[in-house]
């Protein structure tokens, strides 16, 4: 009786580590996008695609920014293993002139944590674009 307590016991602690080693993870196609040269007053928007390559599901807490100039949107459902997923960055250029690098940091339960993404580009006004 006691030799199939501890094998019960043992058992139950390597399926409960098993348990606990499933975790999200995060995979971007790309951390940078560069916007070229914009004309000031454009708002342009790029979709950061990632991937959850991990085997639980992942939960995209928050979209920290850098500047009130950039406008981030992501979903709040969780995103299944294997499962695709889009963190849009909208850059609002008004009244802004020349090299902007803006980053955004992405909170979610990845085993990693967090994932800083960047995104660049030239705004010019009048015709200095053409």
């Amino acid at each position: 009786m006691k030799k199939l307590y501890s094998f019960s016991l043992l058992f139950l602690t390597v399926l409960s580590l098993n348990a606990s080693e499933k975790a999200a993870n995060i995979e971007f196609k790309e951390l940078t996008h560069d916007f070229g040269t914009i004309q000031e007053g454009e708002k342009p928007i790029y979709k950061f695609e990632f991937t959850n390559t991990g085997d639980a599901p992942l939960i995209i807490n928050s979209v920290n920014k850098s500047c009130g100039c950039t406008e981030p949107e992501f979903s709040k459902e969780p995103i299944a293993p294997g499962e695709t997923g889009y963190i849009t960055v909208g850059y609002n250029s008004v009244g802004r002139n020349g090299r902007f690098d803006k980053s955004l940091t992405v909170n979610s339960n990845a085993k990693d944590g967090s994932v800083r993404l960047r995104i660049t580009g030239t705004v010019v006004t009048g015709d200095a674009g053409n």
